[in-house]
């Protein structure tokens, strides 16, 4: 009876150790691809940023809209939460969308070389955005379904393991990037 019970509770210990090891490999995955994220959308901000110094040097009264930008760009810290941080992404695209609006009333601006590989960036970094999104998805549904199954949910919590967000698109325009959290 006493070998029947310490096998059971080696199978058990061994489950729970197995389990939080796999745990924390996926958690640390949907932090890791969270970051990746966070990249990517820095370095759009830095190129819808140049976008807008560009065609503020066209319009002057675009000062402003520039200043606020880089205010709520300097916002972004590490010791903001990944919603936070969304969030400011977000209200900087509405700013940065007029003034790529503006461009378009500056037809020598749209023409020139610097402009046209910008916005070629800024393309291939939506594409990143993109797939980094999808990727952050399916390691957030992984890791989520983890924790919320038997017998994973029992101890899951108690041990630091909560659910993670999922990143989705609002709005019928997929062009811009809206990030909402779910």
């Amino acid at each position: 009876m006493l070998g029947i019970g310490l096998v059971i509770a080696f199978t058990i210990g061994a489950y729970l150790i197995a389990a939080y090891i796999r745990l924390f490999s996926m958690r640390n995955l949907v932090k890791e691809s969270f970051s990746t994220i966070e990249v990517y959308l820095q370095n759009r901000f830095e190129a819808l940023t140049e976008v807008a110094e560009m065609v503020i040097a066209y319009a002057a009264h675009e000062h402003e809209t520039l200043a606020l930008v880089h205010r709520i760009g300097a916002g972004l810290s590490d010791h903001h939460s990944p919603v936070e941080k969304l969030t400011r992404y977000v209200e900087m695209e509405k700013y940065l969308h007029s003034i790529n609006v503006q461009a378009d009333y500056y037809p020598e601006l749209k023409a020139s070389d610097p402009y046209i590989k910008l916005q070629q960036r800024i393309n291939i970094l939506e594409e990143n955005l993109s797939a980094s999104r999808r990727i952050y998805n399916e390691n957030v549904t992984s890791y989520n379904s983890m924790i919320s199954t038997f017998p994973n949910f029992l101890f899951a919590a108690a041990i630091g393991f909560k659910s993670e967000f999922l990143l989705k698109m609002e709005g019928a325009k997929r062009a811009e990037i809206n990030w909402t959290v779910t």
